[in-house]
């Protein structure tokens, strides 16, 4: 990204679009904590989609809004490996990460099957079976460069993705009292099924307390499978010479760091207040990607994808809800 300079200013090209974006996330924020079962980064996406079809951008934001998307994105993702550990991954047990590995595995191939069936688009198939099986918008936004996703089908699974978490926060809580499960296999359930992290989170402590710490538990140890799913499109896509993928260009170089962030954390060579300010930075700038994603939603052009892949985020929802619920029952 070369930071150009604009013609009679000394701020960068990026900075307008950065600041209105700086300036949803802390309303989000400040909204997320007000309702948490929505969460900030609903609001940031709501907010973006908002302003984006009621009124009329300028093209001057552009820049920003990229330099979020491809480059703030990676940096957020680095640093969220301060949250993870192997003790905590490794202390959640065999069983969650059978459950886990096998919902995450599933789920993207019957996705990928049913959007095959229902001829939509493969990229958006993979977007959507991606989102819902591993950590909903971060995993689409962090894919969505190395499959090629057109701007229009990232918008449209990051809806189908948002939609479903929702339906998540009311019927969760519901099925885990009729079934009277207990809060640790509740908190597998909702850290395996529910999409996103903050969603997770807020479903299992919705449920008790308990089950809110299994839950995140079990949502960091499965966000780590978006690590061989980025390592193994660009070689899919490569080999099946479609999209162009061009593997130097789109491969993750992020995520060695990433996974080093995660190996200092995890031998405790982080110290605690270092640590603190990059997991409250992390969180900060995955809610200004999630702004930046509404503010290049078009309603228009989602619109003209059809319900298809709706239904074919209520299948792969259905799908990582079902599997993960009768391997822990």
């Amino acid at each position: 990204m070369h930071h150009d300079i604009q013609k009679d200013s000394f701020l960068p090209t990026e900075a307008l679009g950065i600041f209105i974006i700086v300036l949803i996330s802390l309303l989000s924020k400040g909204l997320g904590t007000l309702f948490p079962l929505i969460g900030s980064l609903l609001f940031a996406i709501l907010i973006g989609v908002i302003l984006q079809n009621a009124t009329r951008l300028p093209s001057s934001f552009n820049p920003g809004i990229q330099f979020t998307l491809k480059t703030l994105l990676k940096v957020a993702i680095v640093f969220l490996g301060v949250g993870l550990s192997l003790y905590d991954i490794l202390h959640i047990g065999q069983r969650a990460l059978w459950v886990i590995f096998l919902s995450v595995s599933v789920g993207i191939t019957v996705t990928y099957f049913i959007g095959k069936w229902l001829r939509i688009d493969k990229r958006l198939s993979l977007l959507i079976g991606i989102g819902t099986s591993i950590c909903g918008a971060t995993a689409i936004s962090a894919v969505k460069g190395i499959i090629g996703a057109k701007e229009n089908e990232t918008a449209y699974a990051l809806s189908t993705i948002v939609f479903f978490n929702l339906i998540a926060f009311i019927t969760y809580p519901i099925i885990g009292y009729l079934l009277h499960m207990s809060e640790l296999s509740f908190g597998i359930w909702a850290g395996t099924a529910v999409h996103d992290t903050s969603s997770a989170i807020a479903v299992g402590y919705a449920f008790g307390d308990e089950a809110g710490e299994v839950a995140t538990t079990v949502k960091l140890a499965r966000t780590l499978f978006l690590i061989p799913v980025m390592f193994c499109l660009p070689f899919i896509l490569r080999t099946r010479k479609e999209g162009e993928s061009q593997y130097k260009k789109v491969f993750p170089w992020f995520i060695f760091l990433f996974l080093g962030m995660s190996l200092l954390h995890t031998f405790g060579l982080i110290p605690v207040a270092i640590e603190s300010i990059l997991e409250i930075s992390s969180k900060f700038m995955i809610i200004m990607v999630m702004a930046a994603v509404g503010l290049q939603v078009r309603i228009k052009d989602i619109t003209q994808l059809g319900f298809k892949p709706l239904l074919t985020g209520l299948i792969a929802s259905i799908t990582c809800a079902f599997i993960s619920l009768f391997l822990i029952l």
